[in-house]
């Protein structure tokens, strides 16, 4: 009994087994088939192509165009420093003179009568001074009595200073070299010590004033090259000025350009331009068609490229300038193998069929 009961066991026990292992050994040849189908599928698929070129950085300068206006480089308004009435206005209204040019006379009155009074005192003072020493010298003369002299001398060549000082200001001369451009009085008015008579300014140098943001104002330096543009004309120019503060009500920064206009035949107030040349630095130029806006770094603009193995890569990049056959961009290395066409259907860490543009007619 108990070896039929024995040899029952033993036969279900192999049963188990059996059924098993050959469950176990029917799944491991099934995925090996399913492997090796689906490896068969993925040799069949062909790679995705896109085509590609090479491009090599170059040496490039950016240019930033502000846009402004024309400005005389010095500007005046020249005042009355004795009062009086106004004898002649000399100067012709915007016409050019030189420094030291009359512009407006202002009536002396009996100032030259005063500075001939003032010269016979200055000379009655000198021999009363003269005499005095020789005294003192010789003991006849105190030492007060010689202070009191030199006193009386130095107060002479005051009042002759003054006088001629105030005869020099009934004539209003040009401070420099410069454009009589406006009169504020008119002859036979009297005018008060401080009152405006003139508006003086010189358009030779000349200025173009603009304003820059804050990463405009980080590429100039002064001194960098430049070149005003007025209309059709391109004049050579330096950068002169730059704003260390911003305008509080735009967050914008002046920039000043200086450039020569001898035959003054530029007006201030005309609408100009300053182009600036920024430092040079290696750069690659390329159609903006090629240039990528990645999801994979939120939104950031690049450049798709593939190395030797022909793996997709994403750059991102910075537009430095502009050109007229295509953009320059940095954040690329110094070669490097573009994708110009299909970049949008492959990702990163993809490995992709690369035609070269040169191999398609």
């Amino acid at each position: 009994m108990k070896t039929n009961l024995t040899i029952a066991t033993l036969i279900v026990v192999i049963l188990t087994a059996w059924m098993v292992f050959g469950s176990i050994s029917a799944n491991g040849e099934a995925e090996e088939k399913a492997k090796a189908a689906q490896a068969e599928q993925t040799a069949e698929e062909p790679l995705p192509s896109v085509r590609v070129r090479e491009s090599v950085a170059e040496a490039f300068a950016a240019k930033i165009t502000l846009r402004g206006k024309t400005l005389p480089s010095r500007e005046s308004t020249l005042k009355a420093e004795i009062g009086g009435q106004i004898l002649e206005i000399v100067a012709q209204r915007g016409a050019p003179v030189k420094a030291g040019d009359p512009l407006i006379r202002i009536d002396p009155k009996n100032l030259p009568e005063q500075l001939e009074a003032a010269q016979a005192v200055l000379k009655q003072r000198e021999l009363e001074f003269d005499a005095a020493q020789k005294l003192r010298s010789s003991g006849y003369q105190s030492e007060t009595r010689l202070a009191e002299a030199a006193a009386a001398l130095a107060n002479a060549k005051s009042d002759l200073a003054a006088i001629r000082i105030a005869l020099e200001n009934t004539v209003v001369a040009a401070p420099y070299d410069g454009i009589f451009n406006e009169r504020l009085v008119e002859a036979g008015e009297f005018v008060a010590v401080g009152d405006p008579m003139a508006h003086f300014l010189a358009l030779d140098p000349m200025i173009v004033t603009a304003e820059a943001t804050e990463k405009e104002i980080q590429k100039i330096h002064a001194g960098s090259p430049a070149v005003a543009k007025i209309g059709d004309r391109t004049l050579d120019g330096r950068i002169r000025y730059l704003s260390k503060a911003a305008n509080s009500a735009v967050r914008t920064y002046t920039v000043e350009l200086e450039f020569a206009n001898p035959d003054l035949s530029l007006e201030a107030g005309m609408t100009a331009d300053i182009v600036a040349t920024t430092a040079t630095q290696m750069a690659h130029k390329v159609t903006p068609a090629i240039l990528f806006l990645s999801a994979d770094t939120q939104g950031e603009l690049g450049l798709k490229t593939v190395d030797d193995e022909n793996v997709v890569s994403f750059h991102k990049t910075q537009i430095v300038g502009t050109a007229p056959d295509g953009v320059w961009v940095s954040g690329l290395p110094e070669k490097v193998t573009l994708i110009t066409v299909g970049q949008g259907f492959v990702v990163p860490g993809a490995t992709v069929n690369a035609v070269p543009e040169s191999s398609i007619q």
